[in-house]
């Protein structure tokens, strides 16, 4: 991985875990069940895509 590559990658991760956060707040936040599972959904999708790009720079 060049160095260029390594450096998107962390830029990456650090977008995913501060969005996976951010809804994780704003599901804490909310008091329409409909919109906090949302909230918790659209968490849980970003913590995945955190946890698959961290797997790259661990393999």
């Amino acid at each position: 991985m060049t160095a260029k590559e390594l450096t998107a990658l962390q830029d990456q991760i650090s977008d995913e875990g501060v969005v996976a956060k951010k809804y994780r707040t704003m599901a804490g936040q909310c008091n329409d069940p409909a919109l906090k599972q949302k909230f918790e959904e659209i968490a849980t999708r970003h913590q995945r895509h955190f946890d698959t790009l961290m797997s790259h720079l661990n393999p």
